[in-house]
């Protein structure tokens, strides 16, 4: 029995390291998205926090209930669910915030690459686009463990600068926070929590392949938290730390570089620097084995799957084309939209996921006909 809900537990978990993985990656990793929608509004980041953190939990469950009961382990099968015939709005959606994703984190671990190394960008690139190929090519069991060692050893860095940070700073952050000092209004940072969420839904989509070792509820609902705390727990001890800086953290363009510049920390920031990069590849690669398992998906209707090299050729050949749009800067022009993303999830992806997936999961059986001609 035990054996049993170990392995369902470790079902789950799976699924919510996916859904951290690809979260976290160089803005939430370097704290300017914390900054950004948390750390601005100073105390009153807080409320940010515990809203955002309610609606992804609410968005997960949803999402891995509808792949659970409706065996849609691709974004392709899961959106139709939802959506009907409407569901190329979410593949449009999809495709443009992975490419910007993709290109953004991409370039960036190249650059570190670039930078820490010594070498021309393009050879740096071209290594990444080869340990994202490869990953591909080992499948699944690879890149589970590539995601389970990235999130051991972030957390397991986050940890020490955690320690490290508190220990020089912790009384100021206490000291901020007995004072109350806060920026904007509750509403601000109510509607910044909220859309912070809204945006990184798009995280769900690589997690879904995962779902199909569910068996029941349960799984979903232990994922579900895990994610949750995984991401918002993790959110929160570093809107700690932060307040130790408020509101001069407002102003760092990468905040947690400059605060361990700052407290001289220089083996921290070593081990920090290297976790950042690997965040940055585990981001990479949830956003393209997304669109991986679409194709795939699409291409068995026709008898046909993709095969373990062409699953590598796509993948290499994703982050190509995005590292290279982003030298270009198409990339830069497309990405000035990136916060209105959130708005586009929010009617195409959570309001549907809200309703018809509700009134789907509590009657599966409700016009069933109907759905199956999306």
């Amino acid at each position: 029995m035990s054996g049993g809900f170990l392995t369902r537990f470790w079902s789950a978990l799976i699924v919510a390291i996916v859904v951290q993985s690809v979260w976290i990656g160089g803005g939430f990793g370097s704290g300017r998205e914390i900054v950004e929608f948390i750390g601005r509004y100073g105390v009153n980041g807080l409320i940010a926090i515990v809203i955002g953190a309610i609606f992804l939990f609410i968005a997960l469950y949803l999402s891995f209930e509808v792949s659970r009961v409706f065996r849609a382990y691709d974004y392709r099968t899961w959106s139709k669910q939802f959506l009907w015939r409407f569901w190329p709005i979410f593949d449009i959606l999809y495709i443009i915030m992975a490419w910007i994703v993709i290109a953004v984190v991409g370039a960036a671990a190249g650059f570190m690459i670039s930078d820490i190394v010594g070498i021309p960008f393009p050879v740096a690139a071209a290594i990444v686009i080869i340990i994202v190929g490869l990953l591909h090519f080992f499948g699944r069991r690879a890149l589970e463990a590539f995601w389970v060692i990235g999130t051991i050893g972030l957390y397991a860095m986050y940890i020490i600068l955690w320690i490290y940070v508190l220990y020089a700073k912790g009384g100021e952050s206490i000291t901020n926070i007995s004072a109350g000092l806060s920026q904007g209004t509750l509403w601000n940072a109510t509607w910044d929590g909220f859309r912070y969420t809204m945006y990184n839904l798009v995280v769900v989509i690589p997690a879904l392949a995962f779902v199909d070792r569910f068996k029941s509820r349960m799984e979903s609902v232990i994922a579900s938290i895990a994610a949750v705390l995984l991401v918002y727990g993790a959110a929160t001890v570093i809107w700690l730390c932060f307040m130790a800086y408020y509101p001069k953290v407002i102003d760092m363009t990468v905040p947690w570089y400059e605060i361990l510049k700052e407290l001289g920390a220089g083996w921290v920031l070593a081990v920090y620097i290297f976790w950042i990069f690997y965040t940055l590849i585990e981001t990479s690669l949830g956003m393209i084995y997304g669109i991986v398992r679409r194709v795939d998906a699409h291409l068995r209707v026709y008898g046909r799957g993709l095969t373990r090299s062409t699953e590598a050729l796509l993948a290499g050949i994703s982050i190509l084309i995005a590292i290279v749009t982003a030298q270009v800067g198409l990339v830069a022009l497309v990405a000035k939209g990136y916060g209105t993303m959130a708005y586009g999830f929010l009617l195409f992806y959570f309001l549907p996921l809200l309703i018809i997936g509700l009134i789907r999961l509590r009657n599966p059986e409700w016009r069933k006909e109907f759905w199956a001609k999306a």
